[in-house]
């Protein structure tokens, strides 16, 4: 067991202050993307917004990571991707859905259909395999009419 007092202690404003440039790393357990894979699920009455890491390996030579962030109300999902970067091209898209009870969101696999006469080749990210980190932010006013 690792002792955490190695690597954390207070830092300034009540955060948390890691020691000798320690670092957070992330490894599964992975999911494989098909249509409509449901990423995370968050519930309005406890939570108003996310932001989301989600890093995405299809294979040895197509990688991504995307920085999204979202915002709900009971009525409304807001969704935006604010950086991403990748090996070759993007690979996943991302969405949010939402209901008066809760948010999906939501990845689908970038499918391209191939063009001979454009040079375009097709390709099927289908299967992609993910892992992501979710910093959640409570609601501040409850949920209420």
């Amino acid at each position: 067991m690792q002792n955490l007092k190695k690597y954390l202690t207070d830092g300034l404003k009540n955060t948390l202050l890691f020691r000798n440039n320690a670092g957070t790393s992330h490894n599964g357990p992975c999911k494989q993307v098909y249509t409509n894979t449901l990423l995370d699920r968050f519930h309005l009455g406890n939570f108003a917004s996310v932001e989301y890491t989600i890093s995405a390996d299809f294979d040895v030579l197509n990688k991504e990571i995307i920085k999204v962030l979202v915002t709900a109300t009971r009525d409304r999902a807001s969704i935006v991707v604010y950086a991403r970067n990748n090996t070759l091209q993007d690979i996943l898209t991302v969405s949010a859905t939402v209901n008066d009870s809760y948010v999906d969101v939501i990845l689908n696999p970038i499918i391209i259909t191939g063009d001979a006469e454009a040079d375009i080749v097709a390709q099927d990210y289908s299967g992609t395999k993910v892992i992501h980190t979710a910093q959640y932010f409570h609601n501040q006013n409850p949920l209420v009419l």
